[in-house]
Protein backbone atom coordinates (compact mmCIF):
# COMPACT_ATOMS: atom_id res chain seq x y z
CA UNK A 1 0.00 0.00 0.00
CA UNK A 2 1.29 3.37 -0.34
CA UNK A 3 -0.22 6.76 0.53
CA UNK A 4 0.11 10.09 -1.75
CA UNK A 5 -1.16 12.94 0.34
CA UNK A 6 0.36 13.61 4.15
CA UNK A 7 1.32 16.89 6.44
CA UNK A 8 3.68 17.25 8.90
CA UNK A 9 4.34 20.58 11.25
CA UNK A 10 5.87 22.14 8.07
CA UNK A 11 2.59 23.13 7.01
CA UNK A 12 -0.82 22.09 9.41
CA UNK A 13 0.09 18.57 10.38
CA UNK A 14 0.83 17.48 14.03
CA UNK A 15 3.71 14.85 13.91
CA UNK A 16 7.29 15.66 12.79
CA UNK A 17 9.01 14.42 9.62
CA UNK A 18 10.57 11.99 12.16
CA UNK A 19 7.18 10.46 13.58
CA UNK A 20 5.65 10.45 10.17
CA UNK A 21 8.33 8.29 8.86
CA UNK A 22 8.46 5.97 11.65
CA UNK A 23 4.74 5.63 11.52
CA UNK A 24 4.97 4.82 7.42
CA UNK A 25 7.48 2.04 8.44
CA UNK A 26 5.20 0.49 11.09
CA UNK A 27 2.21 0.36 8.55
CA UNK A 28 4.51 -1.50 5.76
CA UNK A 29 3.84 1.80 3.53
CA UNK A 30 5.65 1.04 0.11
CA UNK A 31 5.51 4.70 -1.08
CA UNK A 32 4.94 7.74 0.74
CA UNK A 33 4.98 11.37 -0.22
CA UNK A 34 4.84 14.60 2.10
CA UNK A 35 2.52 17.25 0.61
CA UNK A 36 2.42 20.35 2.88
CA UNK A 37 0.36 23.24 1.91
CA UNK A 38 2.40 25.23 -0.38
CA UNK A 39 5.89 24.15 1.07
CA UNK A 40 8.63 21.83 1.04
CA UNK A 41 9.99 22.60 4.22
CA UNK A 42 9.53 18.37 5.45
CA UNK A 43 12.37 17.73 2.92
CA UNK A 44 14.98 19.81 4.27
CA UNK A 45 14.29 18.58 8.04
CA UNK A 46 17.25 17.16 9.61
CA UNK A 47 15.44 13.70 9.44
CA UNK A 48 15.70 13.52 6.53
CA UNK A 49 19.79 13.11 6.38
CA UNK A 50 19.25 9.48 7.69
CA UNK A 51 15.61 8.84 7.04
CA UNK A 52 16.74 5.32 5.23
CA UNK A 53 17.10 4.62 8.84
CA UNK A 54 13.21 5.53 9.89
CA UNK A 55 11.61 4.19 6.56
CA UNK A 56 12.35 1.11 4.17
CA UNK A 57 10.26 2.57 1.25
CA UNK A 58 9.98 5.12 -1.12
CA UNK A 59 9.62 8.97 -0.39
CA UNK A 60 8.67 11.31 -3.40
CA UNK A 61 8.65 14.43 -3.75
CA UNK A 62 5.27 16.13 -3.05
CA UNK A 63 3.12 19.46 -2.44
CA UNK A 64 -0.37 20.49 -2.20
CA UNK A 65 -0.79 23.78 -3.44
CA UNK A 66 -3.70 25.99 -2.31
CA UNK A 67 -5.82 28.11 -5.60
CA UNK A 68 -8.52 29.42 -6.55
CA UNK A 69 -11.06 27.87 -9.30
CA UNK A 70 -13.93 29.67 -10.20
CA UNK A 71 -14.09 31.57 -6.88
CA UNK A 72 -13.90 28.08 -4.83
CA UNK A 73 -10.67 27.68 -2.99
CA UNK A 74 -9.40 24.39 -4.20
CA UNK A 75 -5.83 22.31 -4.22
CA UNK A 76 -3.42 20.59 -6.51
CA UNK A 77 -0.95 17.96 -5.92
CA UNK A 78 2.41 18.00 -7.34
CA UNK A 79 4.73 15.59 -7.66
CA UNK A 80 8.26 14.42 -8.52
CA UNK A 81 9.31 17.77 -9.19
CA UNK A 82 13.03 19.28 -8.73
CA UNK A 83 13.17 20.75 -5.34
CA UNK A 84 15.29 23.81 -5.83
CA UNK A 85 12.64 24.69 -9.10
CA UNK A 86 9.88 23.62 -6.70
CA UNK A 87 11.26 26.62 -3.96
CA UNK A 88 11.74 29.06 -6.49
CA UNK A 89 8.32 28.89 -7.55
CA UNK A 90 6.59 29.31 -4.18
CA UNK A 91 8.89 32.13 -3.03
CA UNK A 92 7.43 34.07 -6.24
CA UNK A 93 3.89 32.78 -6.50
CA UNK A 94 2.59 31.60 -2.37
CA UNK A 95 2.84 33.78 0.69
CA UNK A 96 4.47 31.99 3.47
CA UNK A 97 2.33 29.87 5.77
CA UNK A 98 2.08 32.80 8.62
CA UNK A 99 1.67 35.66 6.18
CA UNK A 100 -1.54 33.60 4.34
CA UNK A 101 -2.94 32.68 8.03
CA UNK A 102 -3.16 36.34 9.18
CA UNK A 103 -4.47 37.72 5.98
CA UNK A 104 -6.66 35.31 5.80
CA UNK A 105 -7.97 36.04 9.25
CA UNK A 106 -8.08 39.75 8.34
CA UNK A 107 -10.40 38.50 5.31
CA UNK A 108 -12.79 36.16 7.17
CA UNK A 109 -13.46 38.85 9.91
CA UNK A 110 -14.75 41.45 7.16
CA UNK A 111 -16.77 39.22 5.11
CA UNK A 112 -18.43 37.65 8.59
CA UNK A 113 -18.99 41.19 10.18
CA UNK A 114 -20.75 42.13 6.89
CA UNK A 115 -22.55 39.57 6.33
CA UNK A 116 -23.76 40.71 9.83
CA UNK A 117 -22.75 37.73 12.18
CA UNK A 118 -22.38 38.11 15.74
CA UNK A 119 -18.68 37.61 17.47
CA UNK A 120 -16.04 39.37 18.97
CA UNK A 121 -13.20 39.07 16.55
CA UNK A 122 -10.96 40.62 19.87
CA UNK A 123 -11.05 36.84 21.45
CA UNK A 124 -10.25 35.47 18.20
CA UNK A 125 -7.25 33.23 19.32
CA UNK A 126 -5.39 30.94 16.87
CA UNK A 127 -2.16 30.31 15.87
CA UNK A 128 -0.32 31.27 12.80
CA UNK A 129 2.28 29.34 12.70
CA UNK A 130 0.61 26.02 12.93
CA UNK A 131 -3.34 26.52 12.08
CA UNK A 132 -5.95 28.40 10.11
CA UNK A 133 -8.21 30.95 12.40
CA UNK A 134 -11.50 29.24 10.81
CA UNK A 135 -11.93 26.41 13.44
CA UNK A 136 -11.13 29.26 16.49
CA UNK A 137 -14.35 31.64 14.31
CA UNK A 138 -16.56 28.50 14.34
CA UNK A 139 -16.33 28.45 18.19
CA UNK A 140 -16.90 31.56 18.45
CA UNK A 141 -19.51 31.64 15.80
CA UNK A 142 -21.74 28.85 17.90
CA UNK A 143 -21.43 31.16 20.91
CA UNK A 144 -24.18 32.76 19.59
CA UNK A 145 -27.55 30.60 18.47
CA UNK A 146 -28.63 32.98 15.89
CA UNK A 147 -25.58 33.11 13.79
CA UNK A 148 -26.69 29.75 12.81
CA UNK A 149 -29.55 31.53 10.73
CA UNK A 150 -26.53 32.65 8.28
CA UNK A 151 -25.19 29.24 7.64
CA UNK A 152 -25.99 27.75 4.41
CA UNK A 153 -26.54 23.97 5.65
CA UNK A 154 -26.60 22.12 8.97
CA UNK A 155 -23.52 20.45 8.44
CA UNK A 156 -21.51 23.35 7.95
CA UNK A 157 -22.19 24.49 11.58
CA UNK A 158 -21.05 20.82 12.92
CA UNK A 159 -17.11 20.74 11.88
CA UNK A 160 -14.47 23.22 11.16
CA UNK A 161 -14.16 20.58 8.23
CA UNK A 162 -17.66 21.17 7.31
CA UNK A 163 -17.43 25.24 7.93
CA UNK A 164 -14.44 25.57 5.76
CA UNK A 165 -15.77 24.06 2.98
CA UNK A 166 -19.80 24.54 2.77
CA UNK A 167 -19.65 28.29 4.16
CA UNK A 168 -15.80 30.17 4.29
CA UNK A 169 -15.06 28.80 0.65
CA UNK A 170 -18.36 27.97 -0.80
CA UNK A 171 -19.69 30.91 -2.91
CA UNK A 172 -23.24 30.40 -2.56
CA UNK A 173 -22.85 30.84 0.87
CA UNK A 174 -24.06 34.17 2.93
CA UNK A 175 -20.92 33.91 4.87
CA UNK A 176 -18.58 33.13 1.71
CA UNK A 177 -15.08 34.66 2.04
CA UNK A 178 -13.39 35.66 -1.22
CA UNK A 179 -9.72 34.68 -0.19
CA UNK A 180 -9.05 35.14 -4.32
CA UNK A 181 -5.91 37.96 -3.10
CA UNK A 182 -4.38 34.98 -1.09
CA UNK A 183 -3.16 32.45 -3.83
CA UNK A 184 -2.82 31.76 -7.22
CA UNK A 185 -5.28 30.30 -9.57
CA UNK A 186 -5.91 26.71 -10.28
CA UNK A 187 -4.18 26.88 -13.84
CA UNK A 188 -1.14 28.39 -12.16
CA UNK A 189 -0.81 26.37 -9.58
CA UNK A 190 -0.91 23.49 -12.03
CA UNK A 191 2.28 25.77 -14.22
CA UNK A 192 4.15 26.15 -10.81
CA UNK A 193 4.18 21.98 -10.56
CA UNK A 194 5.32 22.03 -14.37
CA UNK A 195 7.77 24.73 -14.16
CA UNK A 196 9.14 22.80 -11.74
CA UNK A 197 9.14 19.15 -13.80
CA UNK A 198 6.25 17.64 -11.86
CA UNK A 199 2.92 16.24 -12.37
CA UNK A 200 0.31 17.99 -11.07
CA UNK A 201 -3.13 16.11 -10.40
CA UNK A 202 -6.79 17.72 -8.61
CA UNK A 203 -7.28 16.65 -4.69
CA UNK A 204 -9.89 15.69 -2.81
CA UNK A 205 -12.32 16.41 -5.54
CA UNK A 206 -15.42 15.10 -3.80
CA UNK A 207 -14.61 17.56 -0.75
CA UNK A 208 -15.79 20.67 -2.96
CA UNK A 209 -19.06 22.84 -2.29
CA UNK A 210 -19.27 22.57 -6.17
CA UNK A 211 -17.77 18.56 -6.46
CA UNK A 212 -20.61 17.28 -8.95
CA UNK A 213 -20.50 20.73 -10.64
CA UNK A 214 -16.50 19.98 -11.46
CA UNK A 215 -17.38 16.88 -11.71
CA UNK A 216 -20.02 16.64 -14.49
CA UNK A 217 -17.26 19.26 -16.34
CA UNK A 218 -14.08 17.58 -16.08
CA UNK A 219 -13.55 16.65 -19.80
CA UNK A 220 -13.03 20.43 -20.06
CA UNK A 221 -11.49 21.63 -16.69
CA UNK A 222 -9.03 19.06 -16.63
CA UNK A 223 -7.16 19.98 -20.03
CA UNK A 224 -8.03 23.78 -19.46
CA UNK A 225 -6.54 23.59 -16.00
CA UNK A 226 -3.65 20.96 -17.75
CA UNK A 227 -3.77 18.25 -15.22
CA UNK A 228 -2.17 15.63 -15.42
CA UNK A 229 -4.70 13.38 -13.64
CA UNK A 230 -6.72 13.07 -10.37
CA UNK A 231 -6.85 12.21 -6.67
CA UNK A 232 -9.59 9.08 -6.84
CA UNK A 233 -9.04 7.79 -3.23
CA UNK A 234 -9.17 9.85 -0.25
CA UNK A 235 -10.27 9.16 3.45
CA UNK A 236 -13.72 10.53 2.88
CA UNK A 237 -14.43 9.06 -0.41
CA UNK A 238 -17.33 6.74 -0.64
CA UNK A 239 -16.18 3.66 -2.80
CA UNK A 240 -19.10 5.04 -5.30
CA UNK A 241 -17.21 8.72 -5.43
CA UNK A 242 -13.54 6.96 -5.79
CA UNK A 243 -14.68 4.57 -8.60
CA UNK A 244 -16.33 7.88 -10.58
CA UNK A 245 -12.63 9.43 -10.69
CA UNK A 246 -10.52 6.37 -11.41
CA UNK A 247 -13.30 5.57 -14.32
CA UNK A 248 -13.05 8.99 -15.97
CA UNK A 249 -9.54 8.64 -15.29
CA UNK A 250 -9.39 5.35 -17.29
CA UNK A 251 -11.53 6.65 -19.82
CA UNK A 252 -9.14 10.06 -20.68
CA UNK A 253 -6.11 8.28 -20.34
CA UNK A 254 -5.00 10.04 -17.30
CA UNK A 255 -3.20 9.52 -13.80
CA UNK A 256 -4.82 7.94 -10.60
CA UNK A 257 -3.39 8.84 -7.23
CA UNK A 258 -4.97 8.26 -3.44
CA UNK A 259 -4.09 9.45 0.06
CA UNK A 260 -5.14 9.45 3.65
CA UNK A 261 -4.75 13.84 3.82
CA UNK A 262 -3.21 12.74 7.32
CA UNK A 263 -2.44 15.43 9.89
CA UNK A 264 -1.61 13.44 12.92
CA UNK A 265 -3.52 14.47 15.83
CA UNK A 266 -4.82 18.02 13.91
CA UNK A 267 -7.29 15.22 12.33
CA UNK A 268 -7.81 12.82 14.68
CA UNK A 269 -10.20 10.63 12.63
CA UNK A 270 -8.07 10.62 9.76
CA UNK A 271 -5.73 7.97 9.76
CA UNK A 272 -2.38 7.02 7.66
CA UNK A 273 -2.56 4.98 4.69
CA UNK A 274 -3.88 1.45 5.22
CA UNK A 275 -4.59 2.02 8.92
CA UNK A 276 -7.88 4.09 8.74
CA UNK A 277 -9.45 0.94 6.56
CA UNK A 278 -8.28 2.95 3.54
CA UNK A 279 -7.18 0.99 0.56
CA UNK A 280 -4.08 2.58 -2.35
CA UNK A 281 -2.92 0.05 -4.58
CA UNK A 282 0.82 0.61 -5.67
CA UNK A 283 0.22 -0.42 -9.16
CA UNK A 284 -1.52 3.03 -9.54
CA UNK A 285 1.97 4.02 -10.46
CA UNK A 286 2.67 2.03 -12.53
CA UNK A 287 1.36 4.14 -15.01
CA UNK A 288 3.36 7.42 -14.03
CA UNK A 289 5.84 8.59 -16.11
CA UNK A 290 9.39 7.08 -15.37
CA UNK A 291 11.12 10.64 -14.87
CA UNK A 292 8.63 11.13 -12.24
CA UNK A 293 9.05 8.10 -10.35
CA UNK A 294 13.07 8.30 -10.81
CA UNK A 295 12.80 11.84 -8.79
CA UNK A 296 12.50 9.84 -5.49
CA UNK A 297 14.19 11.35 -2.59
CA UNK A 298 18.03 9.09 -3.10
Amino acid sequence: MIDLHTHTVYSDGSSSVEELLTRAQALGLTTLSITDHNAVGAYQDPAMEHWHDLYHGTILPGIEITCMLEGEIVEVLGYGFELPLMRRQLKGHVLTFREKQLRESELVIAALQKAGARFDPDRLVFDPDRESCRKAVLALLKEDPANRALFSSEKGWESSRSFTRLEIYNPASPLYVDESPLYPTAAEAVEMIHASHGIALMAHLFLYAHAESFFSRLAVLQPELGLDGMECRHSVFTPEQAQRLETFCREHHLLCSGGSDFHGTRKPDVRLGNEGGLTIPETFLSSWPRQILARAIP
